[in-house]
């Protein structure tokens, strides 16, 4: 019983704890320390904003600090450092919350364009799956979006903020810092179904290191065309041979250990040359980045096989979620392997600063993560790589379990085999 009263006094003082004012002592020293290692460390700091700019903010925020609680702190600093990239070229240096003591709410949301869905849950609140969040307590979504869009980290288009801003919409200390909530632990929210019926319902945050737990439900697609196969050694890199005996498909969501890779490329030639495919999908979509040099090992390989038509029969799909070293391989494999890029724009941009550095703040513990190099995967910056043939979500398509992404790319090739055979 003892243990149990420990366990939760300890967990209400973790909410406290975010609303109480903020130690200035101990935020100075803070603040000091990231403004001198932010300098010292980062490959240009001031690429965007200006130094005078920047030590105008930093005061500012110091000025504050008796004035705001211990999380307010955190957003203005937040806020601070987005300004560091403006959101354009340099989505490396962020303040990411990460080991951070932050609670959630069991929501994962997706951006359409106009509307943020519902795509997971909890078990809990499963009946709110693929509806639209229309406010929270008294806050219009849209001005919550506001605010939170203008912290999120690692943002460097419009693709990579659609996608952050949903992910820290749903941190209650976040949304208890704006003042949208005056409960650290719960939240009224209210949505709507697609005949624009209203639900209102409190939800309850829970500690972020439970989300992957409490988020078991999931709207996607129910007929996956791509299923991984039994004899795949890892989940997030695989590859597998489609049904016109053609087509070989490659699942690169995660950047696995060189010795890993190595051997995955080895494979898949082998599998080319004797399955003698025409065709190669490599699917990035969905990752976030990793060692760019894996791809290119990968590349290496591909490139020898003599089977694949080099001219028109590669494809790379890419979505919003394709970050960092996914996204400069995606680029690479336009360049090298002659890839037709397919899907949505990239989440991170070809010509920016990036490989990621990270220091702690000595009291509040927070990481800051900071560009170590300036990359540029194309000579001209654009908002995400650009695909050739551009996708866009739909809801629709999304609840009915249509891959238009993929679906395209199956047509593409079925009508150049048809052609060819005439």
């Amino acid at each position: 019983m003892r243990l149990l009263t420990t366990i939760i006094l300890s967990f209400g003082f973790v909410f406290i704890s975010y609303s109480q004012k903020a130690n200035v002592k101990e935020w100075i020293e803070d603040i000091d320390f990231y403004q001198k290692t932010l300098q010292e460390k980062h490959i240009d700091i001031y690429h965007t904003i200006s130094k005078e700019d920047f030590d105008i903010e930093i005061q500012k925020i110091k000025d504050q600090i008796s004035d705001l609680t211990h999380f307010q702190v955190i957003v203005e600093l937040m806020k601070l450092t987005r300004r560091i990239g403006n959101g354009q070229s340099d989505g490396h240096t962020a303040m990411p919350l990460w080991d951070t003591k932050r609670h959630k709410y069991p929501l994962e949301l997706f951006d359409f364009g106009n509307e943020l869905r519902v795509l997971k849950t909890s078990k809990k609140y499963q009946h709110l799956l693929g509806k639209k969040l229309i406010r929270i307590n008294k806050t219009d979504i849209e001005e919550v979006v506001k605010k939170t869009s203008a912290i999120a980290p690692f943002v460097e288009n419009k693709q990579s903020l659609m996608q952050r801003t949903c992910s820290y919409i749903m941190v209650s200390e976040i949304l208890h810092a704006f003042n949208v909530t005056k409960d650290l632990k719960k939240a009224s929210f209210v949505f709507a179904d697609d005949i624009d019926k209203l639900e209102t319902i409190d939800i309850e945050a829970i500690p972020s290191e439970k989300m992957t737990e409490a988020l078991t439900e999931v709207i996607s697609f129910k007929n996956p065309k791509v299923n991984r196969p039994t004899s795949a050694k890892m989940e997030n890199l695989w590859f597998t041979l489609l049904e016109d005996k053609k087509t070989v498909y490659i699942k690169f969501r995660r950047y696995p250990p060189y010795d890993e890779m190595q051997a995955f490329s080895e494979n898949i030639l082998d599998f080319i040359n004797s399955s003698s495919a025409e065709n190669l999908i490599i699917d990035v979509r969905e990752n976030y980045g990793g060692n760019t040099f894996l791809g290119l090992k990968l590349a290496e390989y591909l490139i020898i096989a003599e089977s694949i038509n080099w001219t028109s029969g590669v494809y790379t799909l890419t979505d919003r979620f394709t970050y960092s070293a996914a996204m400069a391989n995606a680029v690479q494999f336009r360049q090298i392997l002659n890839a037709k890029i397919v899907g949505e724009p990239t989440g991170g941009n070809p010509y920016s600063y990036q490989d990621l550095g990270q220091f702690k703040l000595p009291n509040s513990n927070l990481i800051v993560t900071y560009s170590k190099h300036l990359f540029r995967f194309q000579e001209k910056n654009t908002a995400g790589v650009q695909p050739d043939v551009l996708f866009t979500p739909k809801w629709n398509n999304y609840k009915n379990g249509v891959d238009e992404v993929m679906d395209w790319v199956l047509k593409d090739i079925n009508k150049r085999n048809t052609t060819n055979k005439k």
